[in-house]
């Protein structure tokens, strides 16, 4: 194995790419063999990313939040033709929104239920939580907002398209994160440290920033000449209400933390330390391919290029066409990627995993996260 070039290929990230700070770790035949950080968590007061350093990852919760309803899959507490009203009665009768010839919109009750699945694969329809309906009941909790409050009101909202017809990217996960409140009586956070951060030795991932002193400062648009940045801060918004907990998108972590899980994972369930968290078989239908042929078109025109040769499972892109790709994984490779950079490579036919970690909202980070799986896996031949 010969990471040079890998290493060499990120450490260009701060001048070329205008990114402050990067994290990447690698297992290889679940062994770790790989570990680089570069640049800056904080680059005004020259604070080094590091495996200390804790951001958010975005997107990259989805893969966790699906994982943990798989859980649940596995002890049978639901199907996944099941249709989400019988667990949150508010979905019950839902209205499409349909556009006329005229440009007009037409609203028409839904001919079928939003089930489970649809949740998983983004096929539900259902759009986001910046509504009237959840501003109303933030207000009316002075502003606390949890999370199976808000889903409920998203629900008087209508549906993008009928369910199970589409794949639009939305608060789908979100919805996941609400219906294993209802299924457990636990929080989504209190369930995830419970049954995934815990047993797997995951000491810094919550929704709860466990220490302000090592998280990575939210770049908008840095600048490496200058130093700067056109701005600093949160620019998505995560939390509608202060109690809620986004499952699509709202935990922080640790590259240490994060590639425990991601190997967790390729390892068909089992992890590092010997605790299993998923069966093989449950881990194989996560990554298998769910989407009909037209929303495999819409997934496809969501994810451009850096999604060519790629299909969706429950939670995850899936890799079905490499060449497609021109990637070095193997068909079969899952995972997610996160809005400020983050990108985590599951491939348990080659037995690698991949995850790298960013903290800058701006930059084109699609464009080079396939680069940075083909020079780790040319590392490892």
């Amino acid at each position: 194995m010969n990471f040079a070039k890998l290493t060499a290929y990120l450490d260009t990230f701060y001048n070329e790419k205008n990114i402050p700070g990067t994290g990447v770790a690698m297992y290889y035949k679940h062994q770790p063999v790989y570990e680089h950080y570069t640049g800056f968590s904080d680059v005004e007061s020259q604070v080094p990313f590091s495996g200390d350093s804790i951001f958010r990852l975005y997107s990259a919760t989805k893969v966790v939040t699906c994982t943990a309803l798989l859980q649940l899959f596995e002890q049978g507490k639901f199907k996944l033709t099941d249709p989400l009203y019988e667990y949150i009665p508010e979905y019950k009768h839902m209205l499409v929104r349909h556009t006329l010839p005229d440009g007009t919109e037409e609203l028409r009750p839904a001919q079928n239920p939003i089930t489970i699945e649809h949740l998983f694969t983004m096929t539900a329809g259902i759009e986001s939580y910046t509504t009237d309906a959840v501003r109303r009941v933030v207000a009316e909790s002075n502003g606390e907002g949890s999370t199976l409050a808000v889903i409920k009101a998203v629900a008087q909202e209508p549906l993008a398209f009928e369910p199970g017809s589409h794949f639009k990217y939305t608060i789908c996960h979100d919805v996941l994160g609400a219906l294993l409140e209802v299924i457990t009586g636990q929080t989504l956070g209190q369930y995830l440290q419970d049954n995934i951060f815990d047993p797997l030795g995951m000491k810094n991932t919550s929704f709860q920033l466990k220490d302000e002193s090592r998280f990575c400062k939210l770049y908008n648009h840095f600048n490496a000449q200058t130093h700067t940045a056109e701005s600093i801060g949160e620019s998505f918004l995560l939390q509608p209400g202060r109690a809620y907990e986004n499952g699509g998108g709202g935990l922080f972590s640790t590259v240490p933390d994060y590639i425990l899980f991601a190997e967790t994972l390729c390892n068909y369930g089992l992890a590092p330390n010997g605790e299993r968290i998923l069966r093989p078989e449950t881990v194989n239908a996560m990554r298998s391919p769910r989407l009909s042929p037209i929303a495999q078109q819409d997934f496809e025109r969501f994810g451009g290029p850096s999604k060519y040769g790629y299909s969706y499972g429950l939670g995850v892109r899936t890799l079905v066409n490499r060449e497609n790709n021109n990637s070095l994984s193997a068909n079969g490779e899952f995972g997610w990627d996160g809005a400020r950079g983050c990108y985590v490579v599951i491939d348990p036919e080659a037995e690698v995993t991949l995850f790298y970690a960013q903290q800058e909202n701006g930059s084109p980070w699609y464009t080079w996260h396939g680069t940075v799986r083909n020079y780790a896996y040319a590392s490892i031949w």
